[in-house]
């Protein structure tokens, strides 16, 4: 299965988000699936990207010239896949990809997902996103959707298509789980 990733770049951020993106990764590698992801090579992102290479995940890194220009591209990326911006990259990453992990992360990982959701409720995709929830850091949002639901905003069926484990490595086996029971 290819799974794209988005995640934090963020060396800043606690510990705790890299060690799990690193632990997602050799999860997504031992279970000989690919990494689609944003490419690169700081915070959760490399964490994500060095794991799932060790683990021998084929790692297909998309990534804006910009970024690559300023050097912040994963240097052992499998594939790697220069786009003139982030719409493009954002495009290439879910038409790539059979589903999304959406690790803690900022305003990238933010856009990347709700994109990735509305496309799916506007039937443009029909893949699955989970969102790891480490120590709840995806609750406000999912208390906005369900507010957006009760408001009448966002249909229930949407809704329920947005999946919740609560860290990397079990979001990876819920997208899994998805998969099999979509196949049966």
């Amino acid at each position: 299965m290819r799974i794209a990733v988005y995640c934090a770049s963020s060396d800043s951020a606690a510990d705790k988000y890299r060690q799990d993106a690193a632990l997602l990764g050799e999860a997504i590698g031992e279970g000989g699936h690919e990494l689609v992801y944003g490419g690169g090579n700081i915070g959760s992102m490399r964490a994500l990207a060095l794991s799932a290479r060790a683990a021998g995940a084929s790692v297909i890194s998309v990534i804006p010239h910009f970024f690559d220009d300023q050097g912040f591209t994963f240097e052992d990326s499998t594939e790697v896949h220069l786009t003139k911006d982030m719409q493009q990259r954002r495009r290439i990453m879910w038409e790539r990809c059979d589903g999304a992990i959406a690790l803690p992360g900022g305003f990238g990982t933010l856009e990347e997902l709700a994109e990735f959701l509305t496309l799916n409720q506007l039937g443009i995709l029909e893949k699955p996103l989970v969102l790891a929830n480490l120590d709840r850091f995806w609750a406000p949002l999912l208390d906005l959707y369900d507010r957006m639901t009760a408001e009448g905003m966002l249909h229930l069926e949407i809704r329920d298509r947005v999946l919740v484990a609560p860290d990397g490595v079990s979001s990876l086996e819920v997208l899994l789980r998805w998969s099999r029971e979509r196949k049966e």
